[in-house]
Protein backbone atom coordinates (compact mmCIF):
# COMPACT_ATOMS: atom_id res chain seq x y z
CA UNK A 1 0.00 0.00 0.00
CA UNK A 2 1.26 3.25 -1.15
CA UNK A 3 -0.10 6.73 -0.43
CA UNK A 4 1.17 8.82 -3.62
CA UNK A 5 1.22 12.75 -3.23
CA UNK A 6 -1.25 12.96 -5.80
CA UNK A 7 -3.48 10.71 -3.53
CA UNK A 8 -2.32 12.62 -0.28
CA UNK A 9 -3.37 15.83 -1.85
CA UNK A 10 -6.96 14.53 -3.50
CA UNK A 11 -8.15 13.01 0.21
CA UNK A 12 -6.87 15.94 2.43
CA UNK A 13 -9.01 18.45 -0.74
CA UNK A 14 -11.94 16.34 0.24
CA UNK A 15 -11.21 16.55 4.10
CA UNK A 16 -11.65 20.46 3.62
CA UNK A 17 -14.25 20.18 1.56
CA UNK A 18 -16.13 18.19 4.45
CA UNK A 19 -15.92 14.75 3.24
CA UNK A 20 -15.19 12.04 5.72
CA UNK A 21 -12.61 10.05 4.93
CA UNK A 22 -11.29 6.57 6.35
CA UNK A 23 -9.74 3.35 5.79
CA UNK A 24 -11.54 0.64 5.00
CA UNK A 25 -8.57 -2.64 5.16
CA UNK A 26 -7.56 -6.54 5.90
CA UNK A 27 -5.18 -4.99 7.57
CA UNK A 28 -4.48 -5.32 11.76
CA UNK A 29 -5.60 -1.72 13.22
CA UNK A 30 -1.55 -1.47 13.78
CA UNK A 31 -0.79 -1.38 10.07
CA UNK A 32 -3.76 0.61 9.22
CA UNK A 33 -2.40 3.32 11.62
CA UNK A 34 0.66 4.12 10.15
CA UNK A 35 -1.70 5.52 6.95
CA UNK A 36 -4.33 6.88 8.79
CA UNK A 37 -1.74 8.63 10.66
CA UNK A 38 -0.19 10.39 8.10
CA UNK A 39 -3.49 11.54 5.93
CA UNK A 40 -4.52 13.00 9.86
CA UNK A 41 -7.89 11.04 9.43
CA UNK A 42 -10.40 11.65 12.59
CA UNK A 43 -12.92 9.25 11.24
CA UNK A 44 -12.45 5.41 12.75
CA UNK A 45 -10.49 2.94 10.71
CA UNK A 46 -12.36 -0.02 9.52
CA UNK A 47 -9.62 -2.94 9.77
CA UNK A 48 -9.58 -6.53 9.64
CA UNK A 49 -12.74 -6.70 7.13
CA UNK A 50 -15.16 -5.21 9.84
CA UNK A 51 -13.68 -7.34 12.78
CA UNK A 52 -12.41 -4.09 14.34
CA UNK A 53 -13.16 -0.23 13.81
CA UNK A 54 -10.80 1.75 15.50
CA UNK A 55 -9.92 5.44 16.49
CA UNK A 56 -6.34 6.55 15.34
CA UNK A 57 -5.71 6.92 19.31
CA UNK A 58 -6.35 3.52 20.13
CA UNK A 59 -9.91 4.27 21.29
CA UNK A 60 -12.31 1.15 20.08
CA UNK A 61 -15.32 1.83 18.43
CA UNK A 62 -16.23 -1.41 17.93
CA UNK A 63 -14.94 -5.22 18.21
CA UNK A 64 -16.39 -8.48 17.26
CA UNK A 65 -14.52 -11.26 18.00
CA UNK A 66 -15.44 -15.28 17.38
CA UNK A 67 -16.62 -17.91 19.70
CA UNK A 68 -13.98 -19.32 20.36
CA UNK A 69 -15.26 -22.73 20.75
CA UNK A 70 -16.10 -21.98 17.16
CA UNK A 71 -12.55 -21.21 15.66
CA UNK A 72 -10.18 -23.44 17.94
CA UNK A 73 -11.29 -26.66 15.74
CA UNK A 74 -10.77 -24.81 12.49
CA UNK A 75 -7.03 -23.49 13.90
CA UNK A 76 -6.21 -26.67 14.56
CA UNK A 77 -7.21 -28.10 11.61
CA UNK A 78 -5.14 -25.97 9.50
CA UNK A 79 -2.56 -26.39 12.11
CA UNK A 80 -2.83 -30.22 10.99
CA UNK A 81 -2.55 -29.41 7.30
CA UNK A 82 0.60 -27.34 7.93
CA UNK A 83 -0.67 -24.20 6.38
CA UNK A 84 0.38 -20.75 6.83
CA UNK A 85 -1.74 -18.47 8.86
CA UNK A 86 -2.31 -15.74 11.48
CA UNK A 87 -4.94 -14.95 13.75
CA UNK A 88 -5.72 -11.18 14.98
CA UNK A 89 -6.25 -9.81 17.73
CA UNK A 90 -6.24 -6.47 19.63
CA UNK A 91 -2.66 -6.14 20.16
CA UNK A 92 -1.23 -7.44 17.03
CA UNK A 93 -0.87 -11.05 14.69
CA UNK A 94 0.02 -14.16 15.96
CA UNK A 95 0.70 -17.55 14.40
CA UNK A 96 1.89 -20.45 15.36
CA UNK A 97 3.12 -22.12 12.68
CA UNK A 98 7.18 -22.82 12.37
CA UNK A 99 7.32 -20.77 9.18
CA UNK A 100 6.47 -17.42 11.02
CA UNK A 101 9.40 -15.16 10.82
CA UNK A 102 10.32 -12.36 9.24
CA UNK A 103 12.41 -14.35 6.34
CA UNK A 104 8.61 -16.47 5.53
CA UNK A 105 6.79 -12.13 6.03
CA UNK A 106 8.98 -11.52 3.94
CA UNK A 107 8.54 -13.67 0.63
CA UNK A 108 4.80 -13.30 1.02
CA UNK A 109 4.51 -9.70 1.17
CA UNK A 110 7.28 -9.30 -1.42
CA UNK A 111 5.70 -12.12 -3.66
CA UNK A 112 9.29 -12.85 -4.97
CA UNK A 113 9.78 -9.47 -6.37
CA UNK A 114 12.99 -8.71 -3.93
CA UNK A 115 13.53 -5.15 -4.75
CA UNK A 116 14.89 -2.83 -2.10
CA UNK A 117 11.77 -1.04 -1.68
CA UNK A 118 9.59 -3.91 -1.47
CA UNK A 119 11.74 -5.50 1.21
CA UNK A 120 12.21 -2.03 3.15
CA UNK A 121 8.15 -2.26 2.92
CA UNK A 122 7.39 -6.00 3.53
CA UNK A 123 10.21 -5.15 7.06
CA UNK A 124 8.55 -2.18 7.90
CA UNK A 125 5.40 -3.93 7.87
CA UNK A 126 6.06 -7.21 10.20
CA UNK A 127 7.35 -4.86 12.90
CA UNK A 128 4.30 -2.04 12.58
CA UNK A 129 1.95 -4.97 12.51
CA UNK A 130 3.20 -6.67 15.78
CA UNK A 131 3.50 -10.12 14.27
CA UNK A 132 4.55 -13.30 16.90
CA UNK A 133 4.68 -16.34 16.57
CA UNK A 134 3.43 -18.31 19.81
CA UNK A 135 3.36 -22.47 19.86
CA UNK A 136 0.60 -22.28 22.98
CA UNK A 137 -1.67 -20.28 20.77
CA UNK A 138 -4.28 -22.60 19.99
CA UNK A 139 -4.58 -23.38 23.54
CA UNK A 140 -4.86 -19.92 24.69
CA UNK A 141 -7.99 -19.89 22.00
CA UNK A 142 -9.25 -23.06 23.67
CA UNK A 143 -9.05 -21.92 27.27
CA UNK A 144 -10.58 -18.33 26.61
CA UNK A 145 -7.19 -16.38 27.26
CA UNK A 146 -6.86 -15.36 23.32
CA UNK A 147 -9.74 -13.29 21.57
CA UNK A 148 -9.46 -12.48 18.20
CA UNK A 149 -11.17 -10.97 15.42
CA UNK A 150 -9.71 -12.25 12.01
CA UNK A 151 -8.16 -15.69 10.79
CA UNK A 152 -5.76 -15.19 7.70
CA UNK A 153 -4.23 -18.31 5.54
CA UNK A 154 -2.50 -18.55 2.30
CA UNK A 155 -1.93 -22.14 0.51
CA UNK A 156 -1.04 -22.89 -2.79
CA UNK A 157 -4.28 -23.43 -5.05
CA UNK A 158 -6.74 -25.87 -3.94
CA UNK A 159 -5.60 -26.47 -0.79
CA UNK A 160 -7.53 -23.81 1.63
CA UNK A 161 -10.90 -25.14 -0.45
CA UNK A 162 -11.85 -27.50 2.43
CA UNK A 163 -10.86 -24.91 5.34
CA UNK A 164 -13.17 -22.49 3.58
CA UNK A 165 -15.95 -25.36 3.42
CA UNK A 166 -15.89 -26.03 7.05
CA UNK A 167 -15.65 -22.53 8.03
CA UNK A 168 -19.00 -21.43 6.19
CA UNK A 169 -20.49 -24.34 7.33
CA UNK A 170 -20.07 -23.28 11.06
CA UNK A 171 -21.63 -20.20 10.11
CA UNK A 172 -18.42 -17.78 9.47
CA UNK A 173 -17.73 -15.01 7.19
CA UNK A 174 -14.96 -15.92 4.87
CA UNK A 175 -13.91 -15.13 1.79
CA UNK A 176 -11.42 -17.37 -1.01
CA UNK A 177 -9.72 -15.73 -3.47
CA UNK A 178 -6.61 -15.87 -5.87
CA UNK A 179 -3.42 -13.81 -4.42
CA UNK A 180 -0.33 -14.25 -5.82
CA UNK A 181 0.41 -16.43 -8.72
CA UNK A 182 -0.90 -19.79 -7.66
CA UNK A 183 -1.44 -18.76 -4.19
CA UNK A 184 -4.96 -18.24 -2.52
CA UNK A 185 -5.85 -16.20 0.16
CA UNK A 186 -8.57 -17.12 2.80
CA UNK A 187 -9.70 -14.42 5.01
CA UNK A 188 -12.34 -15.46 8.15
CA UNK A 189 -14.53 -13.25 10.32
CA UNK A 190 -16.99 -13.83 12.91
CA UNK A 191 -20.85 -14.22 11.33
CA UNK A 192 -21.93 -11.60 9.75
CA UNK A 193 -18.50 -9.33 9.53
CA UNK A 194 -17.63 -7.66 6.52
CA UNK A 195 -16.17 -4.08 4.98
CA UNK A 196 -19.75 -3.40 4.35
CA UNK A 197 -21.03 -4.50 7.64
CA UNK A 198 -18.56 -1.92 9.35
CA UNK A 199 -19.18 0.53 6.83
CA UNK A 200 -22.81 0.64 7.55
CA UNK A 201 -21.94 0.61 11.23
CA UNK A 202 -19.74 3.38 10.15
CA UNK A 203 -22.01 5.79 8.66
CA UNK A 204 -25.00 5.14 11.12
CA UNK A 205 -21.93 6.57 13.79
CA UNK A 206 -21.83 9.62 11.91
CA UNK A 207 -25.72 9.96 10.81
CA UNK A 208 -25.23 9.69 7.23
CA UNK A 209 -27.61 7.83 4.50
CA UNK A 210 -25.83 5.04 2.64
CA UNK A 211 -26.84 6.49 -0.60
CA UNK A 212 -24.31 9.35 0.94
CA UNK A 213 -21.26 7.18 1.32
CA UNK A 214 -19.02 6.03 -1.59
CA UNK A 215 -16.68 2.58 -1.53
CA UNK A 216 -13.05 2.47 -3.03
CA UNK A 217 -11.93 -0.92 -3.69
CA UNK A 218 -9.78 -3.23 -5.44
CA UNK A 219 -10.28 -7.38 -4.22
CA UNK A 220 -12.93 -9.69 -3.48
CA UNK A 221 -12.80 -8.78 0.17
CA UNK A 222 -14.38 -5.60 -0.74
CA UNK A 223 -17.54 -7.04 -2.38
CA UNK A 224 -19.58 -5.91 0.65
CA UNK A 225 -18.44 -2.37 0.78
CA UNK A 226 -19.28 -1.82 -3.09
CA UNK A 227 -22.65 -3.50 -3.10
CA UNK A 228 -23.41 -1.58 0.77
CA UNK A 229 -22.05 2.05 -0.61
CA UNK A 230 -24.47 4.22 -2.88
CA UNK A 231 -21.52 4.38 -5.50
CA UNK A 232 -19.21 1.62 -5.49
CA UNK A 233 -15.89 2.33 -7.37
CA UNK A 234 -13.24 -0.30 -8.43
CA UNK A 235 -10.29 0.10 -9.28
CA UNK A 236 -8.80 -0.58 -13.07
CA UNK A 237 -6.94 -3.63 -11.89
CA UNK A 238 -9.19 -5.06 -9.63
CA UNK A 239 -10.87 -8.30 -10.62
CA UNK A 240 -13.74 -8.48 -13.32
CA UNK A 241 -16.25 -9.76 -10.61
CA UNK A 242 -15.90 -7.12 -8.40
CA UNK A 243 -16.54 -4.55 -11.32
CA UNK A 244 -19.47 -5.82 -12.16
CA UNK A 245 -20.97 -4.61 -9.11
CA UNK A 246 -19.50 -1.34 -9.52
CA UNK A 247 -21.13 2.18 -10.40
CA UNK A 248 -17.87 2.98 -11.48
CA UNK A 249 -13.67 2.05 -12.44
CA UNK A 250 -11.45 4.00 -11.99
CA UNK A 251 -7.60 3.78 -12.91
CA UNK A 252 -5.22 0.81 -11.50
CA UNK A 253 -3.24 1.72 -8.50
CA UNK A 254 -0.22 2.01 -10.84
CA UNK A 255 -2.20 4.81 -11.88
CA UNK A 256 -3.39 6.66 -8.91
CA UNK A 257 -6.41 5.44 -9.39
CA UNK A 258 -7.99 6.46 -5.93
CA UNK A 259 -6.94 9.92 -7.13
CA UNK A 260 -8.45 9.75 -9.99
CA UNK A 261 -11.56 8.44 -8.19
CA UNK A 262 -11.65 11.33 -5.69
CA UNK A 263 -11.14 14.24 -8.33
CA UNK A 264 -12.92 13.35 -11.31
CA UNK A 265 -16.21 11.31 -9.48
CA UNK A 266 -16.03 12.60 -5.59
CA UNK A 267 -15.23 16.30 -5.63
CA UNK A 268 -17.04 17.17 -8.32
CA UNK A 269 -20.15 15.93 -6.47
CA UNK A 270 -19.20 17.33 -3.05
CA UNK A 271 -22.62 19.07 -2.60
CA UNK A 272 -23.71 16.33 -0.01
CA UNK A 273 -21.51 15.06 2.86
CA UNK A 274 -19.92 11.87 2.49
CA UNK A 275 -17.44 9.17 3.39
CA UNK A 276 -15.26 7.14 1.90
Amino acid sequence: MQLTAPTRQAIAKAMEQGIHVTLATGRSFHSAKKYADRLKLDVPLICANGGMIRHRDGSIMSETNFDNKIIAPLLAEMQAEDLYFQVYHRDGIIANVKRTSLTSWVQMICENKLKPANLAYSVREFFQSRVRKDPGMIQAVVEGRLDSHKVFAIGKLGSLEKIFENATRRGLSADYYLGYKNHMYLEIAPPGISKGWALQKLARHLELDMEQVVAIGDNLNDRTMIQAAGLGIVMGNGPSQLKKLAGRVTLSNDLDGVAAAFNSIILPASDSQRAV
